[in-house]
């Protein structure tokens, strides 16, 4: 985070997972976005869902992947509730930085986050991954995006939270694919070779 209301996201190519880079990046956003849920207290998860169910939705009718001001929001010491705005990288030391990866193993791509950061902070992140990716996609990538999305929450609603986060991202992935196959529509690169 670069300042209050300031946020940058960068993704790097790692080893290469053999998907498609979309993939990945989806898989990022959704792992970022399962870590917070795990590590945020029982009684936040249900205003934590309706944030990303308010994100998902923007998401979905965006014509050209920005979503509309004040859809993420930050409470800050100095100005209270901001809303987050996306700004380039610029690489210098920011206030606080999210480090997230996708590792290989048996059961495939892995979402995994380096350091301890608080649950607030891996929230913030994946919002701002999930910003970040709608930007760079086209019609049919914010569409499996949003129903990833909306895989997430039904997830959560239906199982425990501290299960890994790697399964949530696996049910969330494989019910943007169901949705999308069950209204004829063909899967978009960020649903190709994944782990659902």
């Amino acid at each position: 985070m670069p300042g209050p209301g300031l946020a940058a996201v960068r993704v790097s190519p790692g080893r290469g997972t053999g998907r498609p880079p979309e993939a990945d990046r989806l898989d990022l956003a959704l792992g970022l976005l399962a870590w917070g849920v795990h590590r945020t207290h029982e009684g936040e998860v249900r205003p934590l869902a309706d944030r990303i169910r308010a994100l998902a939705s923007a998401v979905a009718a965006s014509d050209d992947g920005r979503v509309p001001e004040g859809t993420v929001k930050i409470s800050t010491r100095t100005q209270g509730v901001v809303p987050v705005e996306l700004v380039a990288w610029s690489g210098e030391r920011s206030l606080a930085r999210v480090t997230a990866e996708i590792a290989h193993s048996a059961v495939g791509p892995v979402p995994l986050i380096k350091g301890s950061p608080s649950a607030g902070m891996l929230v913030l992140a994946g919002l701002c991954a999930v910003m970040d990716e709608s930007e760079l996609s086209g019609a049919e990538g914010r569409l499996a995006l949003a129903l990833a999305l909306e895989g997430l929450i039904t997830w959560y609603g239906e199982s425990h939270r501290m299960t890994p986060a790697r399964d949530a991202v696996r049910a969330a992935r494989a019910h943007a694919a169901d949705r999308l196959r069950s209204a004829g529509h063909e899967l978009p690169p960020c649903l190709g070779d994944g782990p659902g």
